[in-house]
């Protein structure tokens, strides 16, 4: 179910949501259910209605994948709370939460490799400090940390980006974050749950992709918080 289609694929049943006509995510989840899919991806849950359904469609086998508008993978779980969804019901509905960000891509014709600045040596070693022990140690990155820029070519037509990039954050379901939800889900116990977890947030997935080259460090810092 999607609102609009936006691109049409080949053995997918695709469904363009009409609310002018009384066609609403909620409405069509609960046709879609009836045809006994094995997987439903509802374009986004926006409403009390359309989370309590597909929460429902989760519990009674169906794999469901949806997004919502939240800051961060952490966000999720206080949205779907105050969408009105049971605290009860979140544990055993939802397996995984991926937050993402879209960055724009470095031109690789036009980029260059420099060393960052002292400001920026700072920020990149404090987010890698932060990371999971055995990612930190694999990582070929070592201080002084160097980064790329671009000037612009008549590759990407003076812009210095051509194309985009994702980054990613994933937070999985636990016996220790059903027990944070159940109690007491505050922001502080849930990120403390997924630094346990060994989560690499947006940012710094962003700071490795920059020391990489394929993003700027500009743009990791514009389109990401720090937590």
């Amino acid at each position: 179910m999607e609102d609009p289609v936006e691109y049409t694929i080949e053995g997918i049943n695709q469904s363009q949501i009409l609310p002018e006509i009384g066609y609403t995510f909620a409405r069509g989840l609960r046709q879609i259910v009836r045809q006994d899919p094995d997987i439903i991806m509802v374009g986004e849950i926006r409403d009390h209605e359309t989370a309590e359904l597909a929460v429902q469609s989760a519990l009674t086998g169906h794999l469901v994948l949806s997004t919502l508008h939240t800051n961060n993978a952490v966000g999720v779980i206080p949205r779907l709370i105050d969408l009105g969804v049971e605290k009860f019901l979140i544990p055993s509905s939802l397996n995984l939460m991926v937050a993402q960000r879209l960055a724009r891509r470095l031109c690789n014709d036009c980029k260059e490799r420099v060393l960052a600045t002292p400001a920026e040596q700072s920020i990149i070693e404090e987010s890698l400090s932060a990371l999971p022990k055995e990612i930190k140690e694999n990582l070929p990155y070592k201080s002084p940390y160097y980064i790329y820029k671009s000037k612009g070519c008549p590759t990407c037509k003076g812009k210095g980006y051509l194309g985009r990039i994702g980054l990613f954050e994933m937070l999985r379901m636990t016996p220790e974050l059903e027990q944070i939800i159940l109690t007491q889900p505050s922001q502080e116990r849930l990120m403390a749950e997924a630094k346990r977890q060994g989560m690499i947030t947006l940012r710094q997935d962003g700071i490795i992709k920059a020391l990489e080259g394929l993003v700027s460090l500009e743009e990791v810092l514009a389109i990401t918080a720090k937590y």
